[in-house]
């Protein structure tokens, strides 16, 4: 809780600095307008958010104490659970619309606009990417965020967060000729229409310039970025690189505005496409290792025999091979590909179909081939075929040891890559 209250702090006079050197850009000649604001306003929107952030994990820890962590139950009736993950984002692309991209080129002087994406997975977990501009970041009608960015140490169930945001800062416009406007046609077109509602709309905000800080009262202000779309990534949305905004979060006061323009989930005067394209990878820190003899039932024509083999269990593969030798000289002699698993907790095998000692027992499928035919270990059903492999250790402990690593890996291939197994049969 101190550690919290500290950076609390640190983020609060973040605020306070930001604030501050935002007062000093009251004119171009003092920064108005210019990249330094835009950074400064960045600053402060990420020093608000962290600390807001930073504030729910407080008060979640006043309620719910310090044992709130630690309240996830095993996975069904084992006591595996299972190991944590890493999860990393990149090749992030935001499009725009093509009709705003195309005005933003052909009026270069009428304003900038900057966005920026801040990703979060809790107040330990914020980041946020660098600013984008429609000057120099833009690839087609969409703008690029280079930067690649890695949550270490996540559980299975981690959902992130994406928040995008934009700054329009508009440049001076006393400069423009104003004779051109009055020898204009006074006929309502749409596009006159939607710069009337703009207008109308600035003209309101100003009015409720001031308002409380998230900073608290030794911050004079808020940042001018707004919040225009959002997403949340889970482990589900893993296998895809496109996903629609949501949750557009504008103005009270703007949406009563607009009223009707809002029905859609992206608002009709936002210049984004109302998507987000980027990679998300997740990987298992999942270390299971482990080598010896094991004695395995095989079929050899027709007829059962036990073969002491050297086998080594490794990523989501038991391998194995004759001799320890053979590990480094030859290629295994065959594998048990444990995402082909359907048992759903690897025990010890029936004594009533098995009467070999310390043995453990789990059943593996896979598609059936044109050349598969019925032994011993092996049937065909419909179209896959079933394999009951027996694996008998030297000793019970020895036995025990080799459950228990197959078993934690079963459970963190089964939340980690669920779409890359079979899934589990029997008893919950």
């Amino acid at each position: 809780m101190q550690e919290l209250n500290n950076e609390i702090n640190m983020q609060q006079t973040v605020i306070y600095q930001a604030s501050q050197a935002l007062n000093c850009c009251v004119d171009e000649e003092h920064g108005k307008g210019s990249l330094e604001e835009a950074e400064a306003e960045r600053l402060l929107l990420i020093a608000t958010e962290k600390r807001t952030l930073l504030i729910d994990e407080l008060n979640k820890l006043k309620n719910e104490g310090p044992q709130r962590k630690n309240k996830a139950s095993p996975v069904s009736q084992s006591e595996f659970m299972p190991s944590k993950g890493s999860v990393t984002l990149s090749e992030i692309r935001l499009p725009l619309k093509a009709d705003f991209v195309c005005s933003t080129i052909q009026k270069p002087d009428a304003a900038n606009y900057y966005y920026l994406i801040i990703l979060k997975a809790g107040a330990e977990n914020m980041v946020a990417t660098p600013l984008a501009s429609t000057s120099n970041s833009l690839n087609g009608d969409a703008l690029t965020f280079t930067t690649t960015f890695t949550l270490q140490d996540v559980s299975n169930d981690f959902e992130i967060n994406i928040e995008v945001y934009s700054l329009v800062q508009k440049k001076d416009p006393s400069g423009l000729d104003k004779k051109k406007k009055t020898s204009k046609s006074k006929a309502i077109t749409p596009k006159r229409l939607l710069t009337s509602i703009t207008t109308v709309i600035n003209l309101i905000s100003s009015f409720f310039t001031v308002m409380a800080s998230p900073g608290g009262l030794n911050a004079v202000r808020t940042s001018n970025f707004a919040l225009v779309g959002s997403y949340t990534l889970s482990l589900s949305s893993v296998g895809n690189t496109k996903f629609v905004l949501d949750k557009i979060n504008y103005d009270v006061r703007e949406r009563e505005l607009l009223g009707y323009l809002f029905q859609e989930k992206v608002p009709f005067l936002s210049s984004l496409e109302g998507h987000i394209y980027l990679k998300i990878k997740c990987q298992v820190n999942s270390s299971v290792e482990e080598r010896g003899f094991l004695t395995i039932f095989e079929d050899v024509s027709g007829f059962g025999a036990w073969h002491r083999r050297w086998c080594v269990l490794s990523g989501n593969c038991i391998s194995y091979w004759t001799y320890p030798d053979d590990e480094k000289r030859k290629n295994p002699i065959g594998r048990i590909n444990l995402a082909n698993c359907t048992s759903r907790q690897i025990e010890p095998a029936n004594r009533e179909f098995c009467a070999r000692r310390n043995t453990f027992e789990l059943i593996t499928v896979r598609p059936q081939r044109e050349d598969d035919r019925e032994t011993l270990v092996s049937q065909c059903r419909d179209t896959l075929c079933v394999t009951k492999n027996w694996l008998s250790a030297d000793t019970k402990e020895e036995r025990d040891l080799w459950m228990q690593k197959l078993n934690q890996v079963l459970v963190d291939i089964r939340l980690w890559q669920p779409d890359a197994c079979y899934k589990p049969i029997g008893k919950p």
